[in-house]
């Protein structure tokens, strides 16, 4: 989804101005923030940019910032749920929106006991792209297992995704049969981003469902998803690691010792369920830092 389609979901006063923004800065343009009673901010190539009222960008505090007021972040809000919370009631417990084209709009505010959202502080659009190439140089390290690791908006997903079209369109030498498992619609976009000619996507919330149905149904070569969270879901979908099948999947890292000291990833890769890592900088389009595991054993024990 593009800024202008994803601005469209935006308040009237927001929207205005933001479809005002210069066609450079639009196209760069990760993620649209709307702060309550706070100027509203873009992230472009990682840095923070303030929306001025003229439609203007300025990388410091201007004099005339666009504040967003307690409307516009309510409208916002009801029309990123096509004016209906109600339906998205269990995104918003776990805190995310998620919208056509792979993108996604966290919210944060106040959550009462049962977790329902009982009034909105601030939400971050994030915009998803696709981008064909970046995976280029992850083909031959995706055979037995691949963690993407990397920092908030280092571009693991758009990583992942472009590997598994390359895979899927045999651009290694072979049609590899894809299988991936969407939890959050970011991956496939629901059916808007290119994927590949030869995968399977299945849109569930529950990895572990999501794999079993995967393996049994589809016979795939690779299974691709997005991070494992908990122990209690990696205890769920670890059988999948032994079924022969090449695993694909993310982790917030910032550098390669943190990926030992969370127990989840430590354990992804002591159980050999990847045999390697590709550590991302903090910046989209950086060459990935390749890490096998025999590397990652002897630099981090």
């Amino acid at each position: 989804m593009e800024f202008d389609e994803i601005v469209i979901k935006t308040a009237d006063r927001i929207k205005r101005t933001l479809q005002f923004i210069s066609d450079d800065i639009k196209e760069k343009c990760e993620e649209i923030r709307l702060r309550l009673g706070l100027p509203v901010c873009l992230t472009v190539e990682g840095k923070t940019l303030f929306v001025c009222e003229d439609s203007a960008v300025s990388n410091v505090l201007p004099r005339n910032p666009l504040i967003a007021a307690k409307d516009d972040v309510n409208l916002t809000l009801s029309l990123l749920c096509d004016r209906s919370v109600y339906l998205h009631e269990s995104e918003i417990k776990q805190g995310f929106i998620s919208l056509t084209g792979g993108c996604r709009a966290g919210v944060c505010g106040v959550f009462n006991a049962e977790g329902m959202l009982v009034s909105v502080a601030s939400i971050n659009i994030r915009i998803a792209r696709q981008i064909f190439g970046c995976a280029n140089g992850l083909l031959s390290y995706a055979s037995n297992g691949l963690l993407i690791a990397g920092p908030p908006g280092s571009g693991k997903t758009t990583m992942l995704r472009d590997l598994v079209r390359q895979l899927s369109n045999g651009e290694s030498g072979n049609y590899y049969r894809v299988a991936v498992v969407d939890s959050r619609g970011e991956i496939s976009g629901d059916g808007v981003l290119d994927l590949g000619v030869n995968t399977d996507v299945l849109r569930t919330v529950n990895k572990r469902d999501g794999i079993e149905i995967a393996l049994r149904t589809m016979f795939p070569n690779f299974i691709a998803f997005d991070e494992v969270g908990t122990l209690d879901e990696l205890e769920g979908i670890k059988g999948c690691f032994n079924a022969g099948v090449g695993i694909i999947t993310t982790a917030h890292c910032l550098e390669m010792s943190d990926i030992w000291q969370r127990e989840v990833t430590r354990k992804i890769v002591n159980m050999k369920a990847v045999e390697n890592v590709a550590l991302l900088s903090s910046k989209l389009g950086n060459t990935p830092k390749i890490i096998s595991y025999k590397e990652f054993e002897n630099a981090c024990c």
